[in-house]
């Protein structure tokens, strides 16, 4: 199998105080995201939807401080990230 070309993180941070998230990738670029935009840009089924259910997202304007707010993150996969709260969510089955 051929070794990927593409960068992959290697660690990451979250920044309580700035609310970011920081990546660090293995061509040693470091990536940084508010936690708003990550929110905004959930793929899960609770944030975004799924078999034509809108997700959360879709019926909101803004968000409030505790819907951006990141406690944990765990790796999933190869270069993914889940955040504590859609673990939750999709373990209820919500």
């Amino acid at each position: 199998m051929p070794q990927s070309t593409h960068p992959s993180p290697t660690s990451f941070l979250l920044d309580e105080e700035n609310r970011q998230l920081t990546l660090t990738w293995t061509d040693e670029h470091e990536s940084v995201h508010s936690w708003e935009a990550l929110r905004w840009a959930c793929p899960c089924a609770w944030c975004s939807g799924e078999g034509g259910q809108p997700g959360m997202l879709q019926s909101k304007q803004s968000l409030s401080v505790e819907e951006t707010t990141l406690i944990d993150v765990q790796p999933v996969g190869r270069y993914g990230l889940e955040c504590d709260e859609c673990l939750k969510k999709s373990r209820k089955g919500l």
